[in-house]
Order: C-alpha cells, then sequence, then structure tokens
C-alpha cells in the first residue's frame, strides 16, 4: 500500500468514525498532495508525499513555539495533535549515531576530500535517491561537528 493509500484510507476511516479534527487534518493533506500532482503533472511518489509531510510538521513546529510564547494551551493542544497525526506517516528518521555512520559512509561513497566545499554532494545523492530517514538538520549539525575536529 502506498503513502497515498494508506492517508486516503485513513481519511475514509476518520469520516466513518466522525473524527472531525483527524479528517479535517488528511483532507488538508490530501489537498496538499494533489496539488503537488497539478504542479508536477504526475502522481507524487511516497518521497514527494513525505517532503509535503515533513514541510507541514516543520509549520505546525513553528506555530507551537509561537502558541507556547502567547500561552494560548487550547490552540496550542489542537497544533500538536495535528503534529501527531502528521508524524505517525513519516518513516523512522535515524538517530544521531546512524546519521554519523551514514555520513561516513556517504563521504568514502562519494569520495569527498574537502567535506566543508563538496557538502552539497552529500544533499544531492540524498535527494536523487530519495533518502527519507535522514533529518537535514541532524545532517547539517553532523557535518559541522566533523569540521570542528
Amino acid at each position: 500500500m502506498t503513502l497515498l493509500e494508506q492517508i486516503t484510507a485513513d481519511y475514509k476511516e476518520a469520516m466513518k468514525a466522525k473524527e472531525e479534527e483527524k479528517k479535517i487534518i488528511l483532507n488538508y493533506l490530501l489537498a496538499q498532495i494533489k496539488n503537488k500532482k497539478i504542479e508536477t503533472q504526475q502522481d507524487p511518489t511516497d518521497a514527494d508525499i513525505i517532503s509535503i509531510i515533513k514541510k507541514e510538521v516543520k509549520a505546525v513546529t513553528e506555530t507551537i513555539s509561537f502558541l507556547e510564547k502567547a500561552e494560548k494551551n487550547e490552540e496550542k493542544e489542537q497544533e500538536l495533535f495535528k503534529k501527531s497525526v502528521l508524524e505517525s506517516y513519516l518513516p523512522q528518521m535515524m538517530n544521531e549515531e546512524e546519521t554519523e555512520n551514514f555520513l561516513e559512509t556517504m563521504i568514502k561513497e562519494l569520495e569527498i576530500t574537502d567535506l566543508k566545499s563538496q557538502r552539497g554532494m552529500i544533499m544531492k545523492k540524498i535527494k536523487e535517491e530519495g533518502i527519507t530517514t535522514v533529518d537535514g538538520a541532524m545532517l547539517n549539525n553532523c557535518i559541522n561537528k566533523k569540521l570542528s575536529q
């Protein structure tokens, strides 16, 4: 079952179970996926859908931080629920140790000699291969840590 099929099935299930909040979240997500399909003129891949979800999770996380500062707890709870629903469709991300090992493997595989000037090659390879389990921010931190050694 593709990720799109899973999201659609969960949307239908939320409708049947009268879970309004979840239904609204999934409906919005399906609309974003449909927009991507229109934009690219082809069915989005699981990697495309994961990218959409990550973008939405990032936006929700920013909203949560603003709501925390404004002390709007009810709205914050709604956003936390939205984030948990969206994150349920993301693959398990690599932890820091796995990310460091992945970075070492990529450096050897791509024969990188100057990490500072060739770091873009790693990101390009990740995008080309559709690797969705690497957290970009964590990878960037690992690269910076390696550069400071």
